[in-house]
């Protein structure tokens, strides 16, 4: 009778992780991400064919940073596009899918003739860096001498008119905000600080869905077809931005 009853209590769980499998890729999923940067613009685009591809259907919206994680963290959406490895740890209720998506290459930007090659040099400049960016703000943790802007378009036009002497983003989102500002005099300054994966971040309440889309993931990056899908979206945005006359 009660390996009868055991046997039950199998099937029956496996019905239930059958059901809740179902249930969770055959809805709709909201997802944020963090608006103004251009690594986001390229991670949305590569999220929509990952999910293409596992015939689940969703919508991205953009959000600063800081409500972004709030909005995923808390569950009222359904998670982040793409984050650091290091939210991860801060917050649980973010499930990281495993396999990393993107890279962020964190660079200086600056209208002056200075050279940056390590963290250690940024001590010796005044800076700038965006809320709510992570790997900016992991980078800046001890050091005193940063200003912290709302978005990124403030911080190209304080490095344009001189108010600060290096500013922090993402490589392709500096570029992409050169573009855009006309302002020819920020070019980017030394080498890469720091390059991070980036990971795709599901809140803990659709964790079922995590090993179903981590295997897409992994089947693009393998095959190539993650890295040629993020250099031919990264080539697109680049050429849509069209300079402020």
């Amino acid at each position: 009778m009660i390996k009868i009853f055991l046997n039950l209590c199998i099937v029956f769980n496996t019905v239930f992780m059958i059901f809740d499998v179902y249930a969770q890729t055959n809805k709709k999923y909201h997802f944020v991400r963090i608006k103004g940067l251009s690594e986001q613009v390229v991670g949305e685009k590569l999220l929509f064919e990952i999910y293409r591809r596992a015939k689940i259907p969703i919508d991205i919206t953009p959000m600063t940073g800081s409500r972004a994680l709030a909005e995923a963290s808390s569950g009222r959406k359904d998670g982040e596009t793409l984050r650091v490895f290091a939210l991860g740890n801060k917050y649980p209720s973010l499930i990281r899918v495993p396999t990393a998506i993107s890279t962020l290459t964190t660079q200086g930007f600056s209208a002056k003739n200075i050279d940056i090659n390590t963290v250690e040099d940024l001590k010796k400049y005044s800076l700038v860096r965006v809320r709510g960016v992570q790997h900016t703000k992991n980078i800046t943790q001890s050091l005193k001498n940063v200003h912290v802007l709302p978005t990124s378009e403030l911080l190209i036009e304080f490095l344009g008119r001189g108010r600060a002497d290096v500013g922090l983003t993402g490589r392709l989102n500096g570029l992409s905000l050169i573009k855009a500002s006309g302002l020819s005099q920020v070019t980017i300054v030394g080498k890469p600080l720091k390059i991070l994966p980036l990971y795709h971040y599901i809140h803990k309440k659709n964790k079922a869905l995590v090993p179903r889309i981590d295997a897409i993931i992994k089947q693009m990056v393998d095959s190539g077809d993650m890295k040629k899908l993020r250099e031919k979206y990264e080539r697109e945005y680049l050429d849509s931005i069209n300079p402020i006359r």
